[in-house]
């Protein structure tokens, strides 16, 4: 029976209509949920902090759920895909891969001759530079030095989350039976180098809740590099600060990269992505520290010896600090982009891994700082081609030769002058984060039979 005064409802349509009308009311909220957040962290906010403690504990999880996170370690690296012994420089590759806190060093069949482990917890129960539980099987050791009587040592690294926002974990020197010698508990990441009197030269970063005048464009609190100087028995001899060193410097127009865009008066503003605030509150993220020898200090003229090259990856530029002054005394831009391990040459040359400045991918190129030009690259437009986007590293052997370490790839390949491969070795899919060729004459302690071809 009809009721009168009372009207019938709409028939509320079939399912799929319903359906679409939920999917378009959830993306618009979604949109309008990241529109917002995106705002309150580009113009800071209230809130802005929550936000960003939000995302780095995401990133954290992400990094942690990738196929090739840090865990223990896989088997040896495996040589012998290319492997042409009349060609190559031979020698024992240090191979820095997985977790587990542990160094391999490889002869030219890939067989292990070496290796060095320490679990982190044994170096630190309660490590008075980070923040919370540590997994010994997340930290790794992403660099090392190897002495001649087998000392090693190692840059410690760990993951990245919201209590320790470094992933620079410690340095540590190890003798060849794995025993600490002694360990230095500060934010230690990426590279470190060792002077021929025996000084170190490591990279450390540390959150600042202040920044210079003249950079207040920098969001803080952020992250900022220094040069640590230490001692050979790990003593700390000296801090540089690499953003100040820029910034009083003839070069501090570099900085402007890491400036907000502005917009024109009367214009609408425009959101910044998450992506841009993360990059910009790690402000420089330093990659590597070269130490030019007295040796080749005479084929850089406008340098002196003792002086460093660094990398600030996110100014795409290399720079070479003075340690006596604090000062920048050289820089460059060029083609490459995100580069890594930028290496003094002995012709006057810097050889440096560019991770994205190719249109078809990563590259090395040897730079002539005199002439600007690039007397070598690799490879060629014809050549194989491969990217990584993060790590990365090349050096050149005694014969001419160049090792290139394709991180991300988790593979190390041995190319002639003329881009030929001569020689690989892989760890895929585990990430390689270094390889490092050290001839037979530089490691006096592999006695008896040991030998870099067998």
């Amino acid at each position: 029976m009809e009721m009168k005064g009372e009207s019938v409802p709409a028939a509320p349509g079939p399912p799929s209509q319903r359906l679409l009308r939920r999917c378009i009311s959830s993306f618009a909220l979604l949109s309008l949920g990241y529109i917002l957040g995106a705002a309150v962290i580009f113009f800071d906010l209230p809130g802005a902090a929550f936000l960003r403690r939000g995302l780095q504990g995401g990133a954290a999880w992400y990094e942690t759920t990738r196929p090739d996170a840090p865990g223990d370690s896989p088997a040896s690296p495996t040589v012998g895909r290319i492997d042409k012994p009349d060609k190559t420089c031979d020698g024992f590759t240090l191979c820095m891969y997985g977790g587990g806190s542990r160094a391999t060093l490889i002869d030219m069949r890939g067989a292990v001759v070496h290796s060095w482990h320490v679990p982190f917890s044994q170096l630190w129960a309660a490590p008075p530079h980070l923040k919370g539980r540590i997994n010994d099987a997340d930290v790794y050791f992403n660099d090392g030095h190897v002495y001649p009587d087998g000392d090693l040592l190692a840059v410690v690294e760990g993951p990245i989350n919201a209590s320790n926002p470094s992933n620079g974990y410690g340095l540590v020197k190890l003798d060849k039976d794995s025993r600490v010698l002694w360990k230095y508990a500060e934010k230690c990441h990426h590279d470190v180098a060792v002077g021929d009197d025996g000084t170190i030269y490591v990279l450390t970063n540390e959150i600042i809740a202040t920044v210079l005048p003249g950079l207040e464009y920098i969001p803080t609190p952020c992250m900022v590099d220094f040069v640590d100087v230490i001692s050979p028995d790990g003593v700390r001899l000296k801090r540089l600060p690499i953003l100040e060193a820029i910034h009083s410097s003839p070069y501090a127009a570099l900085l402007a990269v890491l400036d907000r865009p502005r917009r024109p008066s009367g214009a609408a503003p425009t959101v910044a992505p998450f992506r841009d605030d993360g990059i910009r509150r790690d402000v420089l993220h330093t990659n590597a520290v070269k130490v030019l020898t007295p040796a080749l200090a005479p084929k850089f003229p406008w340098l002196k010896a003792g002086q460093l090259l660094l990398s600030p990856r996110q100014l795409d530029a290399m720079i070479v600090l003075d340690p006596g002054t604090g000062k920048v005394v050289w820089a460059a831009r060029g083609p490459w982009r995100a580069q890594h391990d930028p290496t003094f040459l002995d012709n006057g040359h810097i050889l440096l891994f560019d991770n994205s400045g190719a249109p078809r991918g990563s590259r090395v190129l040897e730079f002539d700082p005199k002439t600007l030009a690039f007397p070598w690259v690799y490879p060629d437009a014809a050549g194989p081609h491969f990217v990584s986007e993060i790590r990365g590293m090349s050096q050149r052997l005694p014969n001419g030769n160049t090792l290139v370490v394709n991180s991300v790839g988790g593979e190390a390949l041995e190319v002639t002058p003329d881009r030929e491969t001569v020689w690989t070795c892989s760890t895929a899919p585990t990430t390689l984060n270094r390889a490092r060729r050290y001839t037979p004459d530089r490691l006096s302690f592999l006695k008896g039979g040991s030998r870099a071809r067998p």
